[in-house]
């Protein structure tokens, strides 16, 4: 007689408690999948976002590419005296760019000799001994040596906590009865770590929203200066790794406006006409236009707050005598270029070009076609300008960054 198909596990429940059916499943766990997927489904966010940093065109690959090629130089970065020769040899370069990230399953370490058939570390070991739930974070790098070939090498990083169901732990394919062999509950939802034998989750975080400018108004904006107001624009552009970079369009009481990033944890002030002058080759009229509209354009007349704010950007701005696209870049670049880390032997205007593509509105980023990304940021901070000019002059309401829809949620694997 054949023997009969095991009965597919019930997920379907009512309203009632269901003790005797729950009961039997705790007395036997369920061989085929879990009796219940709406807990499962409501803790799959925190594990997709772990498993998103190591997926294909995941985070890390995102990361990677942002981060690009690192050159260092050897020898005596200043410049001879005056009066003598530089007769020192050319310095070297030392290329340096990293292809692939791996983290590998929690397993017991090589120089263990003792275990030789089963070398998986669970979690249930790491609560009793009061370790991490962790795996050896590997990445595959490759240098060369100024025109020479490209090496490649392997290299440990340390170790990294490992989400318990994420695609890089052993029970992510666990049915509930494999789960209690395995010393773990039969439900066991997954999304947290277990740190010195502690289990911790991390809580998802409210932030603000990305890619949007608000207009806020701060009583400690005034704190930066003497000139400055409690009128701002500010927006968190977030880059496809899911990092973010927040920018602040400052309001001056003279009518200026001043462009504010921070970098490090350390915080610098650009005057916005000098971002403008730098995305795109433009002059003064193409400015004010674009801020109050062409001349004899509808309603001009009404608009007189904003023209002479404007105006007096546009003169504010002829103090630095720096006109050309080429030259603001290079002027940016020059300034910005140790505090980038950009190679030493750089170029300010190249210097320029790193500072708007990691600087400012990275979110519009677009590696295929530059012009245009910089066309594009061009425009959304001349609509931020326009916008923080409607704030101060009452023509525009204030965001409230306590509303819902000016907050988003960030994952644990996103953090």
């Amino acid at each position: 007689m054949a023997p009969t198909a095991t009965a597919r596990t019930n997920t379907k429940w009512s309203t009632e408690f269901d003790t005797a059916r729950r009961q039997k499943l705790f007395q036997n766990p369920p061989k085929d999948h879990t009796a219940y997927p709406s807990l499962a489904a409501a803790i799959e966010p925190h594990i997709h976002s772990f498993n998103a940093i190591l997926d294909k065109n995941g985070l890390i690959d995102h990361a990677l590419r942002d981060i690009g090629t690192k050159v260092f130089l050897d020898g005596d970065p200043a410049p001879p005296s005056k009066g003598q020769e530089d007769d020192r040899p050319p310095r070297n370069r030392l290329s340096v760019r990293m292809r692939d990230v791996f983290i590998d399953k929690s397993t017991l370490p090589a120089s263990n000799k003792h275990v030789t058939t089963r070398r998986e570390i669970l979690p249930a070991e790491c609560r009793e001994r009061h370790c991490t739930y962790r795996g050896k974070l590997r990445v595959r790098m490759e240098f060369k040596v100024n025109n020479g070939n490209w090496k490649e090498m392997v290299r440990e990083l340390g170790n990294v906590p490992i989400m318990l169901r994420s695609n890089r732990c052993h029970l992510e394919t666990m049915t509930p009865a494999k789960l209690v062999e395995n010393k773990e509950e039969s439900e066991e939802l997954g999304g947290y770590f277990v740190v010195n034998g502690i289990e911790k989750p991390i809580r998802m975080l409210v932030v603000s929203r990305r890619n949007y400018p608000m207009g806020i108004i701060r009583p400690s904006f005034v704190n930066r200066g003497s000139t400055y107001t409690r009128y701002g624009i500010q927006i968190r552009s977030v880059r496809p790794d899911q990092t973010s970079q927040t920018n602040v369009l400052h309001y001056l009481n003279d009518g200026n406006v001043t462009f504010r990033f921070s970098w490090r944890k350390n915080e610098f002030l650009v005057p916005i006409m000098m971002i403008l002058k730098a995305l795109v080759e433009t002059n003064d009229r193409q400015i004010f236009e674009s801020l109050v509209g062409p001349a004899g354009s509808k309603g001009l007349e009404g608009k007189q707050f904003v023209i002479d704010r404007v105006e007096l950007l546009l003169r504010t701005y002829k103090a630095y005598g720096i006109h050309s696209r080429v030259k603001t870049r290079a002027y940016l670049g020059g300034k910005f270029k140790v505090v980038l880390g950009v190679p030493e032997d750089m170029t300010d205007e190249d210097a320029g070009m790193e500072f708007l593509r990691k600087i400012v509105l990275p979110h519009l980023n677009n590696p295929s076609a530059v012009e245009a990304q910089d066309v594009e940021k061009y425009r959304m901070l001349l609509f931020m300008t326009r916008k923080l000019y409607a704030l101060v002059e009452g023509e525009c309401a204030v965001d409230n960054p306590d509303a819902v829809q000016n907050q988003e949620i960030l994952l644990p694997g996103f953090l």
